[in-house]
């Protein structure tokens, strides 16, 4: 009884994100032969393929298929949240704004039986949901992220692997969480959407480097090296980024001296000022006979189900602390 009564309330919702994950699931498959084929000549290259490598690329951001890429990956991130929202939020403060929980309690289902059908039968069907997209995306993209080697960046990391499943079930807790407290719908949607956002980007910004131990790499500074430079004829100062690791995330670049100190000139103005005859090229030249160093620190892709297993587990960890705190204010708190 509890869990149809539970399904009842969830049955619009849970059909209609049943439906969009269909649709693109039907998009997904329909376009994955165009991801096959353009893979084809890539498989088949053992050396020199950087050619092929491009022209895949090139072909699959004009095919049909990238939209499609797009979608996957906009949908992947916008679903924890639309959970949050629309399923987590009203679920409690519904019945806490109608009043409508004093009838529930007054049967023989207890307040803790009550709310652990809701958030049960809610996380499982969060978790089942979110879990099927992620697989779909990650499935279908595999042949792009081969070839792209940016799975680990932080834009598309999020649309990979196990942490939407982790971002969803931590966003509908959070939802149920925030309702209970305050007690009113619209604002306990505003508000879930604004702590898993901000949730969302303190992540890959300060928190996601440090559930795994990074890679930290000092090579001495070569003009390859240089992906960015800029220089200050009239004082003379300079700064130089490194170029990012192939195929890693890069988490910070920073050139220093031999004496460890941080580079910031004086530059060459002939070879750097661009009213000298200088040029880019000309400055990475002068800058490679300074005997500087190049300092990285970076994830690679080596490290990519380890960061996935950390994070999915931190937010399940989280979800499950806020569950707890649902089950000490239900039971001490709400009247």
């Amino acid at each position: 009884m509890m869990i149809w009564f539970t399904w009842r309330q969830f049955r619009a919702q849970t059909v209609v994100a049943a439906g969009a994950i269909a649709a693109l699931g039907v998009l997904l498959l329909a376009t994955a032969h165009i991801i096959t084929d353009l893979y084809a000549d890539v498989a088949a290259c053992t050396a020199g393929c950087d050619g092929a490598v491009h022209t895949f690329l090139t072909r699959f951001h004009d095919s049909a298929a990238f939209p499609v890429y797009l979608t996957g990956l906009v949908s992947a991130y916008a679903l924890p949240p639309l959970l949050g929202v629309f399923w987590g939020a009203p679920l409690i403060a519904r019945e806490l704004e109608t009043g409508t929980y004093r009838l529930a309690w007054n049967q023989s289902v207890t307040r803790t039986r009550w709310l652990a059908g809701r958030l049960l039968f809610g996380g499982a069907v969060t978790a089942a949901g979110s879990g099927l997209l992620s697989l779909a995306v990650t499935v279908w993209s595999r042949h792009v992220d081969v070839v792209s080697k940016d799975r680990i960046q932080p834009l598309l990391y999020g649309s990979r692997g196990l942490v939407p499943i982790g971002y969803a079930v931590f966003a509908f807790v959070l939802g149920v969480t925030i309702g209970m407290l305050l007690r009113r719908v619209v604002p306990a949607m505003a508000t879930t959407l604004a702590a898993y956002a901000a949730v969302a980007v303190a992540m890959p910004l300060w928190v996601r480097t440090h559930l795994v131990a990074a890679v930290r790499e000092s090579t001495p500074l070569t003009a390859d090296d240089i992906q960015g430079l800029s220089f200050s004829p009239s004082k003379g100062t300079m700064s130089v980024r490194g170029a990012d690791v192939e195929g890693a995330w890069t988490v910070s670049t920073g050139t220093f001296r031999a004496d460890g100190s941080v580079f910031t000139g004086p530059g060459d103005p002939v070879a750097c000022g661009m009213q000298t005859g200088g040029s880019p090229s000309r400055c990475g030249e002068w800058l490679a006979t300074q005997h500087l160093h190049l300092d990285r620190v970076y994830h690679p892709d080596s490290q990519f189900w380890s960061l996935q297993w950390a994070e999915t587990g931190l937010f399940l960890g989280l979800a499950a602390l806020l569950a707890g705190f649902c089950f000490w204010w239900v039971r001490q708190r709400v009247v």
